[in-house]
């Protein structure tokens, strides 16, 4: 009977200490966010904190926040801390014993980071963009915890600097800090929010410089319905309910066919852990799914960003080689005229050395130069008709040894550049040559 009675009471408590998801309102349910330390999923709604078990997603406590509204604020998990960050401004707030939030920081920033994207790095808050008062933001600000208050995250001093966005995606991975999409405002007089940000920026927190890597491709991509991180890997869900995986290491835009179950999120924010996304389905409900499953059947890969300036480098690089081989080639043709043997209408120049010649010389070595010639051929172009043939052959050699003098003062060669021998196709005949033995580097 003493059994009985204990047994009917376990199961009339039983409710108030074992609570499942059924008790959260679909209307009220806003973000979760991933508790790693303690294994669980927080669920937030507009007036409490529901902490899930990672594993059976049943609830193991719930927290009423006293505040007016908790849709104000993101809650982050910083170490061991769990944090309220107001989402127009720069408060910080923490829960007291008494589960009223209790302002932490120093900071009077109100309503100018509305949209901002917030992260964590090294245990430190990060908040990049945002706007307000007509004005938007295009730095980063960093939470100080020894002054307790936003400070601007320094940059190279040269850096280039990002457009002012607000509403935008952001991932952070290895050492960089990574945005496109988002919203910018107008610049015609009227300051609306209405233009897309097509840019993809990224900001190594090593080099502290930022860099346009381009613009994103696939429109879809924003605005999105949902997105969650692995490293270097986001995944963004859009308005369709498909799913990309934008790899930032390596430029890539992997879409997957479309899973039944990617219709079941609802229009949240979602996390990856341990092999599986967690996410809020249309129910209201924490739902989780493996990773593989919603992405074991590729579509299509493409590129991510398009850069025009990784067109034209390598565009340029190839004209500045091209350029670089032609006045190559026109240096190296210069250089080698200047070790050849240059004839001219008036003499010849070698090695920027010049001797002049007479017109019956230049005519001989103009034919020479081309072919042997016939000995009795150059007693044709010097022979004169008042003169006798004794006269005319003098004067022949006497040419001939005058062209073998100064070619040999201008090369610094000893033999003879003219060379008188007999014919190749008659013994009878002679024929004057180039000594190619000795010149044939000169001509």
């Amino acid at each position: 009977m003493k059994n009985l009675y204990i047994t009917l009471l376990l199961i009339f408590i039983a409710p108030f200490f074992i609570f499942s998801q059924e008790i959260i309102n679909f209307k009220q349910s806003l973000s979760i966010t991933l508790d790693s330390i303690n294994n669980q999923i927080i669920y937030q709604t507009t007036d409490s904190l529901h902490f899930l078990d990672i594993e059976t997603l049943n609830i193991i406590k719930t927290k009423k926040v006293n505040t007016s509204n908790l849709s104000d604020y993101k809650i982050v998990k910083k170490s061991n801390s769990l944090l309220f960050i107001d989402k127009q401004g720069g408060s910080i707030f923490k829960l007291d014993s008494n589960d009223n939030l209790k302002k932490i920081d120093n900071s009077n920033i109100n309503k100018f980071f509305i949209d901002n994207f917030n992260f964590i790095r090294k245990d430190t808050l990060f908040k990049h963009g945002g706007y307000g008062y007509w004005s938007q933001s295009n730095f980063l600000t960093y939470y100080d915890e020894s002054t307790k208050q936003w400070e601007i995250y320094p940059s190279f001093k040269n850096s280039k600097v990002p457009r002012s966005a607000d509403s935008h995606i952001g991932i952070t991975w290895n050492n960089s800090y990574s945005f496109f999409g988002g919203l910018s405002l107008t610049e015609n007089g009227y300051r609306i929010r209405n233009n897309y940000n097509k840019e993809v920026w990224s900001f190594n927190f090593i080099s502290k410089k930022w860099i346009l890597l381009g613009k994103f491709k696939e429109q879809n991509l924003y605005p999105h319905y949902t997105n969650f991180s692995n490293k270097s890997d986001l995944y963004v869900l859009d308005k369709t309910s498909q799913l990309y995986k934008i790899d930032f290491l390596n430029n890539t835009l992997t879409k997957y066919k479309r899973k039944p179950i990617l219709y079941d999120f609802y229009e949240s924010n979602s996390i990856y852990y341990n092999d599986f996304v967690y996410y809020i389905n249309t129910k209201g409900k924490v739902s989780k799914v493996s990773l593989k499953e919603i992405t074991n059947e590729i579509e299509h890969i493409s590129e991510f960003y398009f850069n025009k300036n990784k067109i034209l480098t390598p565009l340029i690089i190839l004209v500045i080689i091209l350029l670089i081989l032609y006045f190559g080639i026109l240096i190296y043709r210069k250089n080698n005229k200047l070790h050849k043997l240059q004839l001219l209408t008036n003499g010849i120049t070698y090695n920027n050395k010049f001797i002049e010649l007479d017109s019956l010389a230049i005519s001989i070595l103009i034919t020479v130069i081309k072919e042997e010639m016939a000995f009795s051929k150059v007693y044709d172009i010097v022979s004169k008709e008042h003169l006798s043939k004794i006269q005319n052959d003098r004067n022949r050699n006497e040419i001939i040894a005058h062209i073998n003098f100064k070619v040999k003062e201008l090369t610094n060669i000893k033999s003879d550049f003219l060379i008188v021998s007999k014919s190749s196709f008659d013994k009878r005949y002679k024929v004057l040559s180039i000594n190619k033995s000795d010149y044939s580097k000169f001509i």
